[in-house]
This record gives C-alpha cells, sequence and structure tokens, in this order.
C-alpha cells in the first residue's frame, strides 16, 4: 500500500517511498556489513520488513500487489503467524555486488520477492513485477523521466487492486506522483513532494494518506550516486523510531551516509 519511485533529479539517480500501513510500526535503520557487502537499510521490528542500499549504490524499494496481506499484516505476526520472508530475501539481494546479481537473488532466493521491486544502480533500474499468483516480469527504465508503481499490475492484469475505490486511488496516487516528480529539481525536492497532499486530509487519493484505513507512516530516499539513505517519518504514524543501529567493524570508514528527519 506504497508509492515507490525511480528518478534522475540533476545529476543524482534516486528511489523514494511513500511507506502506508495500516498499524503504527517500529521502525530502525541497520546500517552494517552483509557477506563482505555494507549495507543500510530501514528495518520494521514488527513485520521484519527492509530496504535500502549499498555501497555499490544498488538500492531496492518495493510496494505491494498482495493487498490484503499487506493491509492485515501486523494482525497475522501478532497472532503467531510468521513475518513475510520478503525482508530478508531483499536484504540478500543487498548483499550483491553487482546489479545482475541482486537482480537474481531478488527473483531466485526464497521464491522470490513478490509486489512491485525496483531494482537499481546509478546507470539503470530495473522493475520486477510478480505475486504468488503470476511469474515475474521485467522492464528495464530510463531514469530521465519518473517510473512510479503503486498497488495495481502493470504488466500483470489481475494484480493488486483491479476495481473500486482502492484501485481509483492506486490510479491516481502513481499519476499524482509521476506529476509531481517532474517538477523536482534537486533531492531536497523528493520526499516534500511526495508528501503532498492534493485533495481532502482524510482522501485516500492523497499520495500521503491520512485514513482511518491506511496512513503513510514514514519515507525513504536513497540517493544512489551519492550513496545517501535518508528516512523521513511521522511522529505521530508511528509506534517508535528505535534509531540507528550501527554495526560496522572497528575503524571501518562508512561508504554510507544515513539522515533522518521526523515530521
Amino acid at each position: 500500500m506504497c508509492i515507490i519511485v525511480n528518478k534522475r533529479v540533476g545529476d543524482r539517480i534516486i528511489l523514494a517511498k511513500n511507506r502506508d500501513r495500516a498499524y503504527k510500526p517500529s521502525l530502525e535503520i541497520v546500517h552494517t556489513i552483509i557477506d563482505g557487502v555494507e549495507v543500510a537499510f530501514l528495518r520494521d521490528t514488527i513485520t521484519d520488513w527492509s530496504e535500502g542500499l549499498n555501497e555499490y549504490g544498488i538500492g531496492i524499494v518495493n510496494t505491494a500487489l498482495m493487498v490484503g496481506y499487506d493491509e492485515n499484516e501486523k494482525k497475522i505476526v501478532k497472532k503467531g503467524g510468521k513475518p513475510s520472508k520478503d525482508g530478508r530475501k531483499i536484504r540478500k539481494a543487498l548483499s550483491q555486488k553487482t546489479l545482475s546479481d541482486a537482480l537474481k537473488i531478488a527473483v531466485k532466493f526464497m521464491g522470490g520477492v513478490k509486489g512491485h521491486t525496483f531494482i537499481s544502480n546509478n546507470e539503470k533500474m530495473v522493475s520486477i513485477e510478480t505475486t504468488s499468483k503470476h511469474r515475474p516480469r521485467y522492464e528495464v527504465h530510463k531514469t530521465i523521466e519518473p517510473t512510479v508503481r503503486t498497488n495495481h499490475g502493470h504488466l500483470h492484469y489481475g494484480a493488486g487492486y483491479t476495481e473500486g475505490p482502492d484501485y481509483l486511488s492506486s490510479k491516481i496516487r502513481k499519476i499524482s506522483a509521476e506529476k509531481i516528480m517532474r517538477k523536482a529539481k534537486t533531492t531536497n525536492d523528493v520526499l516534500p513532494y511526495m508528501g503532498k497532499q492534493f485533495y481532502k486530509k482524510d482522501s485516500n487519493l492523497n499520495m500521503r494518506r491520512d485514513t482511518e484505513k491506511m496512513f503513510t507512516s514514514s519515507q525513504i530516499m536513497l540517493n544512489l550516486t551519492d550513496k545517501v539513505f535518508h528516512l523521513n517519518y511521522f511522529k505521530d504514524k508511528v509506534e517508535s523510531f528505535e534509531g540507528i543501529k550501527r554495526r560496522l567493524p572497528a575503524g571501518y570508514e562508512p561508504k554510507i551516509k544515513v539522515f533522518v528527519t521526523a515530521s
């Protein structure tokens, strides 16, 4: 229930996301080494969801197409169910040194990451669309114009929302993000622009949502060119922010910079 974006902003390549939840998440940023590769990723401590970038400028963001699970994820986990394995899959993909290896992991490891997934480096972005009922399909994108995905199928008919108010919301949020991202001139524009509300505050059509059913809890921007991770979270929409967990070797000089803001 999110918006993901890939765009060239000035001479920087970015991935960005509005993360929508039906519950208040507890968040942390983990900055560590996985299989010899420096990574920084956002982690939902309740569900283990993760996404971020690595020292080679490879970034990954995702938005759901299995919308029923996404809406009820916290309830499923709290009632004794296991968290989705997609967080572990994404962390494994982020530990790769090349875009092609990250793609292979995202598609094949433990059954692959489901939903719309953007995997990008500073040169090109590949989108993957898959669900438990649909095989992976790919597109390679130029990064000049914004590429946006929300919660309806683009390559698979019948994936995600297909009708009703939620389908309309998915379509309108996609169009709004495409239009506003064309106006972004610097990386500082990205998250504020994605947080704009063009409709009534509680409208399901807003990019930044604030409804009884679903609300935007946080935003991330991954500057793949400069290897910068920026989290912005909304203080009244998260249960807690547990900080940046730095698990780097003594004396190690980080290649990734991490910034956090709260709105």
